[in-house]
């Protein structure tokens, strides 16, 4: 039996996995800081499924937390590692809470890269496994009024693309998801709404694991794709336009 380690697995994107490795009879572990979503989501799934779901009630923005995460699973020998959790703030970037971004940035980075490194190794002595690391389409521009997200996005993506080249020859798969906007309570705790266009979470889900094949970077959607490649300054205009008005609203 397959077994799936999803970080941030209590909502979005990685409860959606957490739900298809479930439906495909995998055995999945849920790291989250929430346990009364934990506890349902496990009786949801198992309910539902029938194959075990494994809560860890954990805060990963902590330092050493990768470290912690590791020494309580690493016997059960994970196949999938899937590093999901993260979080951001919108708002003028001198106007955010230091403690608050600099855990962001653990969250989203340098956890994220332990478990990577920590799993990785595991996975080398196996010549097999898969990792996942949940970036953003973010990363390909800076993001004013949400430039510190942006900024880890944009490490988790260049991160991810080197490693992938060294783990290669190793057999082990390593891939960075790159979402635009997601229906997700993402933009709940970042105070703002979740933009019309938003993809749902099972769409990404579904798209994602059609497409880990060859290439490193998974980015669902067709104008996400094609918004890559506009000219820099066109991105860069709408994204502070756009969070500039998210920001207003959230002002009331």
């Amino acid at each position: 039996m397959q077994k799936v380690l999803i970080t941030g697995g209590s909502e979005g994107i990685g409860y959606a996995f957490a739900e298809y490795y479930s439906s495909i009879g995998s055995e999945v572990f849920l790291v989250a800081r929430n346990r009364m979503k934990l506890i349902d989501i496990k009786n949801t799934l198992e309910n539902k499924y029938h194959n075990a779901v494994n809560m860890i009630c954990m805060d990963l923005s902590l330092q050493n937390s990768a470290s912690t995460l590791y020494e309580q699973v690493k016997d059960e020998n994970i196949d999938i590692l899937i590093n999901n959790a993260g979080c951001g703030y919108t708002e003028r970037f001198w106007k955010i809470d230091i403690e608050k971004e600099e855990k962001m940035v653990m969250l989203n980075d340098m956890t994220l890269m332990s478990l990577t490194k920590l799993f990785f190794r595991d996975m080398k002595k196996r010549h097999d496994g898969v990792i996942l690391n949940v970036s953003s389409t973010g990363a390909f521009q800076p993001g004013p009024y949400i430039a510190g997200y942006y900024a880890s996005k944009t490490f988790v993506a260049s991160y991810t693309r080197a490693v992938y080249e060294e783990a290669k020859e190793y057999g082990v798969r390593i891939y960075c998801l790159l979402p635009g906007p997601v229906a997700t309570d993402f933009y709940r705790k970042s105070g703002v709404k979740a933009p019309m266009h938003a993809m749902k979470s099972d769409k990404v889900v579904a798209y994602t694991i059609k497409h880990m094949k060859k290439k490193c970077f998974i980015i669902p959607g067709v104008m996400n794709r094609i918004v890559r490649f506009l000219p820099e300054s066109i991105r860069i205009y709408f994204i502070k336009k756009t969070k500039w008005k998210n920001i207003q609203k959230k002002r009331g």
